[in-house]
């Protein structure tokens, strides 16, 4: 893989920072990149997940399922009620 060269209009991650792409794509692909991994990091403090090792995957996969089914539940009665500044307000409806 060290030797294949990407085509000039494709975004190509090199290694885990750098990518090769035209300007762009280059600064899409940072901002972007910044933003998941603040949210990932919130996710992660907020529920304690830091220490999280792959023996307590399934466990985690499990409550973090229910906890987007619930996010995804007060966003859509928030949406049927006509009350879209609610649809992050879990304990709204609660």
């Amino acid at each position: 893989m060290r030797g294949r060269v990407n085509p000039p209009e494709v975004l190509a991650v090199k290694d885990r920072i750098g990518v090769e792409s035209p300007e762009w794509m280059c600064v899409a692909y940072k901002l972007l990149r910044s933003k998941a991994e603040s949210l990932i990091g919130r996710v992660k403090s907020r529920l304690g997940f830091e220490g999280l090792t792959w023996q307590g995957l399934w466990n985690v996969n499990i409550h973090v399922s229910l906890v987007l089914s619930v996010v995804y539940a007060a966003a859509i009665a928030a949406a049927r009620i006509e009350r879209p500044e609610k649809q992050q307000s879990v304990a709204h409806f609660t």
